[in-house]
């Protein structure tokens, strides 16, 4: 079987030949290129080869969404400290900065847009303003990129209570803006809600066949009274419009999830992506498979593994651990992704655990 073939298998709970292998080398691979720290065989070579020399998937490759504007416009500029965004309106401007991280290769918001009661106006103005297209060129290109490497799958704008959260808000304003004034935040959130109707059927009429909930989910960021209130009634409503339109769907919970395991099972998605075991999350892998409740895990091996200096063996007894636990109903990977100073060598160490694998 080709990954292609693999990864649409496991989605539709059908046989494979052994699970696929996705351990997402973006960010190792753009650190390591800038740095000029790429392991000196794989000196000036491209992302995509490497994947091949290594005999793993590639999982993402692009977004073929383009968001639109009539009235306002969204403008970005750059140097070597970080980004500043621009949402422009008709009836205000909002500012969004990100600081750069060592050598410039991540980000973190120094400054959310919305700060004020009178900002979520202009946000508000804003979205009503963006209009949602699905490229079939750009996604026509991902798939020749891949080929059998992989499916075209990507993630979408983040549910409204994890955009008040990661994008416009912030965390600890997001929390005073649901306690101290109700009524507005549970409007903000119903004006995001709406908007992404336009996206979601534009979602649904695409070819793509698998879809992310980008969340990012951290259970001490949305502890059970939020996730319920916020998060799962979204989850529920979109899952079964995507479901209806013939898509598979997953959702990306990569931090703390020892305060949400009981909500797992109940989850509509058809897996869980990044899910972190110890030791480096905060749960065990046997309580976190036995979560699932058929559900599909992607990824599942803790990044700290794949270090020089952590052992060898504790990688191997994770992976054989997980495809016992978990396969078939399992796209094997890293969560979160490999770190920049990653053994890059262990990918292939586990590309050969994978392949003699017998159940």
């Amino acid at each position: 079987m080709t990954d292609r073939e693999r990864i649409m298998a496991t989605w539709r709970g059908e046989t494979v030949d052994h699970v696929c292998w996705q351990p997402r080398l973006e960010h190792w691979y753009g650190y390591n290129r800038k740095l000029g720290t790429l392991p000196e065989r794989y000196q000036g070579w491209e992302l995509l080869d490497i994947y091949d020399d290594l005999g793993c998937s590639v999982r993402y490759a692009g977004r073929p969404l383009v968001f639109e504007y009539e009235k306002c416009s969204l403008r970005a500029e750059a140097d070597e400290q970080g980004r500043t965004t621009w949402y422009e309106t008709p009836i205000g401007t909002l500012v969004e900065r990100h600081r750069y991280g060592e050598h410039g290769t991540s980000a973190q918001h120094s400054k959310f847009p919305v700060e004020t009661l009178d900002d979520i106006a202009i946000m508000e103005y804003f979205l009503a303003d963006e209009r949602v297209r699905f490229d079939l060129e750009q996604f026509a290109a991902i798939e020749a990129r891949l080929g059998d490497r992989g499916v075209c799958q990507f993630y979408f704008p983040r549910s409204p209570l994890m955009r008040l959260i990661i994008n416009f808000v912030g965390f600890e304003r997001t929390i005073f803006l649901l306690h101290d004034e109700p009524e507005r935040a549970q409007a903000f959130l119903a004006h995001i809600e709406r908007g992404d109707d336009q996206m979601f059927d534009v979602l649904c009429a695409s070819p793509v066949q698998v879809l992310n909930f980008g969340d990012n989910i951290d259970g001490w960021l949305t502890p059970p009274p939020l996730f319920e209130r916020y998060l799962m009634p979204v989850y529920e409503r979109r899952t079964e419009q995507l479901r209806a339109a013939g898509k598979f769907v997953h959702i990306h919970m990569d931090g703390a999830l020892k305060p949400l395991l009981p909500f797992l099972p109940r989850l509509p998605q058809d897996g869980i992506e990044a899910p972190t075991p110890l030791p480096q999350g905060d749960v065990e892998l046997e309580e976190l498979c036995a979560a699932m409740g058929g559900k599909v895990v992607l990824d599942g091996i803790p990044c700290l593994y794949f270090l020089p200096d952590w052992p060898l063996q504790d990688l191997e007894d994770c992976v054989l651990r997980l495809l016992e636990l978990q396969a078939p109903r399992l796209i094997l990977g890293v969560s979160d992704e490999p770190s920049p100073p990653a053994d890059i060598e262990r990918i292939r160490f586990v590309t050969e655990l994978v392949a003699d694998y017998r159940s």
